[in-house]
C-alpha cells in the first residue's frame, strides 16, 4: 500500500514540477529567537529584511517544530526519525548517535543524480570516518564538527580532513581564509557551489548557520550597537546574496526553500509570546520561526500562513518526494511488538532500528483548503516528556538538562517569571535511574494540558478540567515512548549490536590514541589548540581512520 501511494503522489507531484529536478535548500539558523525576525517582529525588520521578504514570498509555518536544543534536531533531518528514536542528547564529536544503516538525504537525493552540499555546523557525532558526511552523500562538506566554536575558529572540518590552517583548506574561495567569519565562509561556499552548478541537474544544498549561537564574537562591519542583532543582519546580508545569485543562474523558479531555527531561542534571543526558551518543553523552546519559500511557491500561496502541525523530520520525506525517491528507509528486520507491561523491553535488538518517521508535506502546504493542523501528524511526540495532537499539547515535566527559564520574555527583553512550584509540568523530570521520580510518564503526577491554539504563551492548564483528552494522550505518548532507541545511552542500555547504535563493521577499527596522532600529525594545529594526542574527544573521528587499521 505504502508504495502504490509513493507512485501516486510522486506522478502527482512530478506532473506539476515538470521533468526537471527541482533544486532543494535547507538554512538552519542557530538557537534564533521566534521573535527574531520581522517574520513575528515587524521592528526586526530593518536587520532580517532579505529572510523576512523570503518569508513573506513563500508560506509562514507558524507551528512548526523542532527539538529543544541542538543535536537532535540536526539528526532529524538528516535521518527523518523523531529524537526519541536516535537520542535526546548532544552530540560529542566522537559519538555513534546515528546509526550508520539508516540512509541519510544527502544519500537519498544523491540517487536521483543531485548535486549535494553541507556547509556549516555539524554537531551529530562523528565516531567514524563514515559518519562524514562526505561519506554519506555529500558531494562537498566545510564546517565544524563541534557544537560550539569562535566564529573565526581555526578547528574547521573539510570533506575528511580538519582545516586548522590555509594550506589544509582545499580550493578556497576567494576573499576568504581558513579562519572567515563562519556566515559569510558558509555562504561563500555554498554560491560557489550555486555558480558551478550545472542547472539541469538537481541541486541541494544543506546551509547550517553557526549563528546565532554563542559565543557572541563581533561582526565585521556590524553597523548596529550590539552584536546579536549583528549576527542577524550579517546572516541576512549572506542569504540574500544567496537568493540573488539563484535568480541570476535561472535557478530559482526551480527551488523549494526551508527556513528554520534549529529550536527556540536563548540568552539574547527572545521567542515572544512563546513561553520558556532552549532546553525547555515550552513552545518557546521547540516552535520555531520558520517558513518555505522559492520559485516552486504558487503564486495564489505567496504571502499565507500555514498552521498545520509539522516536524523539521517531515522536510526529509518531503525533499525525497520532490526528487522523486521513495521516503522510506525500513529496517530489514522490523521490530518486536512494545509491551506496555514491560517498558524496558528492546524491541530492535541487534539487527532493527526505527523507520522513518516524517511525512511528506509539499502537498499539503500546496492544497491547505484540503487539509487540517492534524494532516501531518495526529500525534507529534516532541520529545519524552511533550506530545502534540490537534490544538493539545500534554506536558509531563521539563527535561533533565540544564537550568531553565521558564517564564515568558516581553518584546523589550525582560522577563516575567514563572511561579515554578505552579503544575508539576513546571518541574525537571529526574534522570533515568531514578525510578521514583514523579514527573515521569506514568509515576503519579498529573501531567499539564495546553491548548497551544488559543494560548501559545501556555498560561492555562485545562488538563483537570479535560481528563479524557489527558488519558488519550498520555497514553499514546506512553505507547510511542516504548518505541525509544536512544544511541547517546542517556535512557539505558544502548539498544544495538555491541551496545552500540552502529554495527562494528560499519564503524570500523577504533583507535583512540592512533587517530588522534595521526590527526595532529598530518594537519598540525595552532600552538592555541586545546586538542591533543591523548585527548579523547579529538579533532576527528577515532574510528575507521586511514594509518590506524586494526594490524
Amino acid at each position: 500500500m505504502k508504495s502504490r501511494l509513493f507512485a501516486f503522489l510522486t506522478a502527482a507531484v512530478t506532473s506539476a514540477l515538470g521533468a526537471q529536478k527541482p533544486h532543494l535548500i535547507m538554512i538552519l539558523q542557530d538557537d534564533l529567537g521566534h521573535y527574531d525576525l520581522g517574520i513575528h517582529n515587524p521592528a526586526a525588520r530593518s536587520y532580517s529584511n532579505n529572510i523576512t521578504s523570503l518569508a513573506e514570498e513563500g508560506i509562514i509555518l507558524t507551528n512548526h517544530y523542532t527539538h529543544w536544543h541542538c543535536s537532535p534536531t540536526r539528526r532529524s533531518f538528516l535521518t527523518g526519525r523523531l529524537p526519541i528514536h536516535h537520542g535526546e542528547m548532544l552530540s560529542d564529536v566522537t559519538t555513534d548517535d546515528v546509526d550508520l544503516r539508516m540512509t541519510w538525504i544527502s544519500e537519498k537525493l544523491k540517487s536521483q543524480g543531485y548535486s549535494t552540499y553541507w556547509y556549516g555546523k555539524g554537531h551529530t557525532g562523528y565516531k567514524s570516518m563514515n559518519h562524514l558526511g562526505i561519506n554519506r552523500g555529500f558531494d562537498d562538506t566545510f564546517g565544524y564538527l563541534m557544537g560550539e566554536e569562535a566564529y573565526t575558529s581555526s578547528q574547521r572540518w573539510q570533506n575528511n580532513h580538519p582545516v586548522h590552517t590555509d594550506n589544509q583548506f582545499t580550493d578556497m574561495p576567494d576573499g576568504c581564509n581558513s579562519t572567515s567569519y563562519s556566515s559569510q565562509l558558509f555562504v561563500d561556499l555554498a554560491k560557489r557551489a550555486i555558480q558551478n552548478h550545472d542547472v539541469s541537474k538537481g541541486f541541494f544544498l544543506y546551509l547550517a548557520f553557526q549563528a546565532v549561537h554563542l559565543p557572541y564574537d563581533p561582526v565585521p562591519g556590524n553597523p548596529y550597537n550590539d552584536t546579536y542583532t549583528g549576527m542577524i543582519w550579517d546572516a541576512d546580508v549572506h542569504v540574500g546574496e544567496m537568493i540573488s545569485l539563484l535568480k541570476e543562474k535561472n535557478m530559482y523558479d526551480n527551488t523549494f526553500i526551508v527556513y528554520t531555527a534549529d529550536n527556540g531561542g536563548v540568552m539574547s534571543g527572545n521567542n515572544y509570546p512563546l513561553r520558556g526558551e532552549k532546553h525547555t518543553n515550552w513552545e518557546g523552546g521547540m516552535r520555531t520561526a520558520a517558513f518555505v519559500s522559492g520559485g516552486l511557491i504558487p503564486a495564489n500561496l505567496r504571502g499565507t500562513k500555514n498552521g498545520m502541525n509539522l516536524h523539521i523530520v517531515d522536510w526529509y520525506s518531503t525533499f525525497c518526494e520532490l526528487a522523486g525517491v521513495s521516503h522510506n528507509d525500513d529496517p530489514p528486520t522490523p521490530p518486536l511488538p512494545t509491551n506496555m507491561s514491560d517498558p524496558s523491553k528492546n524491541i530492535y535488538g541487534d539487527n532493527s532500528y526505527p523507520a522513518v518517521d516524517g511525512v511528506p508535506v509539499f502537498d499539503m502546504l500546496m492544497n491547505p483548503d484540503t487539509h487540517n493542523i492534524s494532516s501531518a501528524h495526529e500525534y507529534l511526540v516532541l520529545a519524552k516528556e511533550v506530545i502534540i495532537s490537534g490544538e493539545y499539547k500534554l506536558l509531563i515535566g521539563q527535561p533533565h538538562f540544564k537550568w531553565q527559564n521558564n517564564g515568558w520574555r516581553q518584546p523589550n527583553g525582560t522577563w516575567i517569571a514563572s511561579n515554578n512550584t505552579e503544575w508539576p509540568c513546571n518541574k525537571q523530570d529526574g534522570p533515568p535511574s531514578n525510578t521514583s521520580n514523579g514527573y515521569l510518564p506514568g509515576n503519579g503526577l498529573p501531567p499539564c494540558l495546553f491548548n497551544v491554539r488559543t494560548d501559545a504563551s501556555e498560561k492555562i492548564n485545562i488538563g483537570p478540567s479535560n481528563p479524557d483528552i489527558v488519558a488519550r494522550l498520555w497514553r499514546q505518548l506512553n505507547e510511542t515512548a516504548l518505541t525509544t532507541r536512544d544511541c547517546s545511552g542517556f535512557s539505558g542500555p544502548v539498544p544495538g549490536p555491541g551496545g552500540q547504535c552502529s554495527p562494528p563493521e560499519l564503524i570500523g577499527h577504533c583507535d583512540v590514541n592512533c587517530s588522534a596522532a595521526f590527526w595532529a600529525t598530518k594537519y598540525p594545529v595552532h600552538p592555541h589548540s586545546f586538542f591533543s594526542p591523548s585527548d579523547d574527544v579529538g579533532p576527528g573521528p577515532v574510528c575507521d581512520v586511514p594509518a590506524c587499521e586494526k594490524n
